[in-house]
């Protein structure tokens, strides 16, 4: 009987379960360091559908039998992947599965509405009618049509925030060293042209060496006043401490992220202390690729890679 230990929504954990079938067993914990340590013992799988709890070696460690850990998401920075390497234990995720992740579009559609909330300055509008108060004359909206969308990252979310684009009439470049694939309705340009000449720029890349940081101070000075900013990759991908200093001085008046630096640990964030007291950011919980509809397809074809690694 191999023992799957799941770190996810507890909906999921009976999905797992009947996906696997006979000859798993799987227990499921909750994403602390006390909760997963206690349950560690005897796993030979350790399923992440949470992104919850960072999986460092002082985990992993009290774990002998451990041979896959695999995630329900396409990013892994989460994970020490270079002490399990040490140890022969591969680390899958959904990154390169395109015939599941294709299907997804929730992070894609959060994006955008992160988009439209900064846009329509939905949160301080919001915070005013909940005071009691009905002046629209303080929230003057941008209207999109005719405007540019500078997208960083042009895989599968960028191209849906492409046509989400074209839907509004808006123009749409993109700067990714890696796309092969162009459709019409995008323009290819440089990093540095995307950030001088677009009103929205929304970041979709994987955390890297290379893209840590990628959106630093450098390529903040090149914005024009006004522009809004999302993030729904990684929070270090952006240098937080230059995002500050270009909202301080209008080059970006406001941003939309689901993704924090450090997080689930945001009170450290200097993006969420900033968010403490303006209101012209919207900050979610990483919330991007969390429906139900998707889970459900992630889940099922997860646990059939489980399978199907005990089959080697």
């Amino acid at each position: 009987m191999h023992k799957v230990l799941y770190l996810g929504p507890a909906e999921g954990r009976d999905l797992v379960a009947e996906q696997l079938g006979e000859g798993f067993c799987v227990e499921m914990a909750a994403p602390t360091m006390e909760a997963v340590g206690a349950s560690m013992d005897g796993a030979e799988v350790l399923l992440d559908a949470s992104m919850k709890l960072s999986l460092q070696r002082q985990l992993l460690e009290p774990a002998p039998k451990l041979k896959l850990v695999i995630t329900a998401t396409t990013g892994a920075d989460h994970i020490d992947s270079d002490y399990l390497q040490t140890r022969g234990i591969p680390v899958l995720t959904l990154k390169d599965q395109q015939q599941v992740i294709n299907q997804l579009t929730p992070a894609a559609e959060l994006s955008w509405m992160l988009l439209l909330a900064c846009a329509r300055k939905l949160r301080p509008a919001i915070h005013h009618v909940e005071q009691g108060c009905w002046n629209r004359e303080l929230f003057p909206g941008v209207m999109l049509k005719g405007k540019t969308l500078g997208l960083v990252g042009c895989g599968r979310l960028g191209k849906w925030m492409a046509r989400y684009a074209q839907a509004f009439g808006m123009q749409v470049l993109g700067y990714d060293p890696f796309n092969e694939d162009w459709p019409d309705y995008f323009k290819s340009v440089d990093l540095a042209e995307l950030m001088r000449t677009s009103h929205f720029i929304s970041i979709h890349v994987h955390l890297t060496t290379e893209t840590r940081q990628l959106i630093g101070a450098k390529e903040l000075a090149l914005v024009g006043p006004g522009t809004i900013l999302i993030n729904s990759s990684r929070g270090a991908v952006v240098d937080e401490d230059a995002l500050l200093a270009a909202l301080e001085d209008g080059r970006i008046a406001s941003f939309g992220f689901d993704v924090l630096e450090g997080e689930p640990q945001v009170t450290n964030s200097r993006l969420w202390q900033y968010a403490q007291t303006h209101l012209n950011c919207v900050i979610t919980p990483h919330i991007g690729g969390f429906s139900p509809d998707a889970l459900t397809v992630v889940l099922r074809f997860t646990a059939q890679r489980i399978v199907d690694f005990f089959k080697q």
